[in-house]
């Protein structure tokens, strides 16, 4: 009995190093800590978090589907949406390179396959981006989303005829954004003005999208603005 107690012990002990050194494996390197704001730990950490598992759900990621995501950052969603796909193709775009590059993408990539227990099956390429084009080939993406990203555009007219032409024949748009209280109301994190819901949609639908469903990703509580998730599909003939 006091060997096999022993032995538990020392499993432990085992056990408890492999996980500290799998932490120190993950940790960023110097010159890009500030790019890296992850909040998942687990899955069952990345399950309690509601809003991703509704855009998880609302954006039903299949496999091998070539995504494109305007505005990725530091690649947070690439990874944090990795936990639950497989076998995705993820195109970051930003216009700036600092947080979305190759270095970052691969710190994602082992980050999150630590997160999950194995190996991401799911690639992300990154690419830098300009105010008035993504830089995407034509018609190849099958889903394009904005998290957070269209009240930032300065130029929304042409970003979104440069998405429709990045889209392929079947391809959707995701767009995730706060919903404004009051006519004045600006976004909380960067302060740029926020559409309402139907202006949005009136806007989007002019340069060749169909609008299809709105899912409610956060209800206004008081506390937080409502978001939501909107879901455009491509047109056969382009507007705008």
């Amino acid at each position: 009995m006091l060997q096999y107690r022993i032995y538990l012990l020392g499993a432990v002990m085992l056990l408890s190093t492999m996980l500290e050194a799998q932490k120190k494996s993950s940790n960023p390197p110097e010159d890009l800590g500030h790019c890296y704001f992850y909040h998942h730990t687990s899955l069952a950490d990345a399950r309690s978090d509601l809003q991703l598992m509704k855009h998880v759900e609302g954006l039903n990621l299949k496999k091998g589907e070539k995504v494109a995501d305007i505005g990725a950052g530091a690649l947070r969603w690439e990874g944090a949406l990795s936990l639950f796909t497989e076998n995705v193709q993820f195109y970051a775009v930003d216009l700036d390179s600092s947080c979305c590059n190759p270095q970052q993408a691969s710190y994602v990539h082992k980050y999150y396959s630590i997160v999950k227990g194995k190996r991401l099956s799911n690639s992300i390429s990154t690419s830098v981006g300009s105010i008035k084009r993504t830089g995407l080939p034509d018609a190849q993406m099958d889903k394009v989303i904005l998290f957070q990203t269209f009240h930032e555009f300065s130029h929304p007219e042409d970003m979104l005829r440069d998405i429709y032409r990045s889209l392929n024949q079947n391809g959707r748009l995701y767009i995730s954004e706060l919903v404004p209280r009051h006519a004045k109301d600006l976004h909380p994190g960067c302060q740029h003005r926020m559409f309402w819901p139907e202006e949005l949609k009136k806007l989007v639908q002019r340069y060749g999208f169909v609008f299809e469903v709105q899912t409610t990703i956060v209800k206004d509580d008081k506390q937080n603005h409502t978001q939501l998730l909107y879901r455009f599909r491509k047109s056969s003939q382009e507007n705008g």
